[in-house]
C-alpha cells in the first residue's frame, strides 16, 4: 500500500544532496526519493536540482532510510517537502 498523499512519478536526475552528489529517484508534490551515499546525520536535509538551467533548492525531512550494505552502494532516502517552491513544483509537473 503507498503511504503517499502525493502521485509519485519517476525521473532519474543528477542532484546534490547536503552537498553530496546523489540521483533524484521519483518526485511527487510533497516528496522526493533520492539516492546517494550521504548517509545524513540530521532528518533536515538540502537536495539542489539543475533542470532546464534553473537550480531548484528545496528543504526536506527524512522519512526513511533504506541502507545498502555493499561497498559503494548508495542509501536510499525518502523526504518529505514541507513547503514545496514553485519552480520544485513546475519540476514535478515537468517529471510527469
Amino acid at each position: 500500500m503507498d503511504k503517499r498523499k502525493h502521485k509519485r512519478f519517476k525521473t532519474r536526475q543528477f542532484a546534490k544532496i547536503d552537498g553530496k552528489l546523489g540521483v533524484v529517484n521519483d518526485v511527487s508534490d510533497g516528496g522526493i526519493q533520492v539516492s546517494t551515499a550521504l548517509s545524513p546525520k540530521n532528518r533536515r536535509i538540502g537536495i539542489s536540482i539543475e533542470s532546464s538551467g534553473q537550480l531548484i533548492q528545496v528543504l526536506g525531512i527524512v522519512q526513511w532510510i533504506k541502507r545498502k550494505q555493499r561497498i559503494q552502494a548508495l542509501n536510499e532516502l525518502g523526504v518529505m517537502i514541507n513547503e514545496a517552491s514553485p519552480e520544485f513544483l513546475k519540476f514535478v509537473q515537468d517529471s510527469k
